[in-house]
């Protein structure tokens, strides 16, 4: 089984298809457009939604399970170890180091976690690779994308245009859409893939804590 993070993201793509579909229903078969550029632009932003919900999922579900496997702080990935040391050192409250003592760090690390995915909001590769490097220690996400980062970083551009200009963005046809659906979900299956090898090593367990997605 895949994923929590992945199994939702696999919900999510169920409004994108039934768009997919309703254009298709509207359309008829007709050549050129027929007004239905709302359809599918209405489908990158909810397939962009999809995406960013999946990476904060998966993000907050390795933190849950480094804090239910390692014994400690020290246990979690070297960055991630400083990460934690720094969100503590510079916090306001002046006792909040002494909130890691026995299991304290796992809910100072799942706070930071949280605080630090509410920032996230546009989710290129550039925001990615920081987000999973200092929160669960995988250096360069972008690496396991076969497609590369730049594609994706495109098409979340796409979606930023389309929020912030509406109808007078570029219009997005139906295949090109069906072609987004699949690159997103085919980044999502490499992550998915790639953090859970990732996480079987950190936390030296002879089995990884999803099975292989495809």
């Amino acid at each position: 089984m895949s994923s929590h993070a992945f199994r939702s993201f696999k919900y999510n793509l169920v409004d994108v298809d039934r768009l997919r579909q309703s254009h298709g229903l509207l359309h008829n078969g007709a050549q050129g457009r027929k007004g239905l550029g709302h359809i599918t632009r209405s489908g990158v932003v909810m397939l962009c939604a999809s995406w960013e919900h999946y990476c904060e999922s998966l993000i907050r579900e390795c933190a849950v399970y480094y804090c239910s496997q390692l014994a400690g702080p020290l246990d979690l990935p070297k960055i991630t170890q400083k990460e934690l040391s720094n969100a503590v050192r510079s916090a306001k409250h002046e006792l909040r180091p002494l909130h890691l003592s026995g299991d304290g760090w796992k809910e100072v690390y799942r706070d930071h976690v949280n605080d630090e995915l509410a920032n996230l909001h546009t989710p290129k590769s550039g925001k990615l690779n920081d987000h999973f490097q200092r929160l669960i220690g995988i250096p360069k996400i972008s690496s396991a994308w076969a497609l590369g980062e730049n594609l994706l970083d495109a098409f979340v551009t796409v979606r930023g245009d389309i929020a912030h200009q509406g109808r007078h963005a570029d219009y997005v046809t139906i295949g090109t859409l069906g072609i987004y659906r699949d690159q997103v979900r085919q980044f999502a299956v490499e992550t998915d893939n790639h953090v859970a090898a990732f996480i079987k090593t950190a936390t030296q367990k002879p089995y990884k804590p999803w099975n292989v997605t495809t």
